[in-house]
């Protein structure tokens, strides 16, 4: 007799199927890919600033006009890679079952979602150590990690019966954020000169770290005085 699939399991799978794009949707992501890829190539030999928008154009052999449609700003063509990675978080964190711990979408996103987002932009990932050391590119970059906080503190939110602004929701958002990105940052130090960078190994590494320090930060917030008097 086989198992019946729990709730989580099932949501993933019919988001799974939905999430499954058509053949439009997969000729504008090549699009977007080679358009990141030949600015990425250029950024990290001539500079962010040194690049022009109409030189990453030539270089994907598509117009200015194109590169716009795909990234309104400069800026949008060294994080996209991190818009994607929110927007996926969104998806699947946010919008995770009714039933499945935000703790638990967390974890199980960063281990099986994250490696297939950040797949295309590989030269991307290896390059942006570099590439965001550009003043411009720190205020753009700060901006939208304070958005990723917000959509994870919005999951840890609804788990605590809380405001998305809530104090609690955002400790735990910053544990996530925070540890995705040193575990990032240990790994891509052993690992930058490898060939072929192993996604599936960090994913495990960042989901592993990231489960064991929310649970330590749930103990946490349970020691925070309530601000109600």
């Amino acid at each position: 007799m086989r198992r019946p699939r729990s709730p989580a399991t099932l949501g993933g799978v019919r988001a799974a199927a939905q999430a499954r794009p058509g053949l439009r949707e997969r000729k504008k992501q090549r699009t977007r890919e080679a358009i990141v890829r030949a600015a990425t190539r250029l950024f990290a030999e001539r500079g962010y600033q040194a690049t022009t928008v109409a030189e990453v154009a030539e270089a994907a052999e598509v117009s200015p006009s194109t590169v716009f449609a795909y990234f309104p700003a400069k800026p949008d063509l060294v994080f996209a890679l991190l818009d994607a990675v929110i927007e996926s978080a969104q998806r699947r964190v946010v919008g995770r079952p009714a039933g499945e711990r935000a703790d638990d979408a967390v974890v199980a996103w960063i281990r099986d979602d994250l490696p297939v987002v950040e797949a295309p932009y590989k030269e991307l990932m290896r390059a942006l150590p570099s590439i965001t050391a550009d003043p411009e590119l720190q205020a753009a970059e700060r901006l939208r990690m304070a958005r990723f906080e917000d959509v994870l503190a919005t999951a840890f939110a609804r788990d605590l019966g809380e405001g998305a602004g809530g104090m609690r929701a955002h400790v735990l958002a910053t544990i996530a954020l925070r540890g995705m990105a040193e575990v990032w940052d240990d790994w891509y130090a052993h690992h930058r000169g490898d060939l072929n960078l192993d996604l599936a190994d960090l994913a495990a590494r960042k989901s592993a770290y990231v489960r064991e320090a929310l649970a330590a930060g749930r103990a946490a917030i349970e020691l925070l005085p309530s601000p109600v008097s």
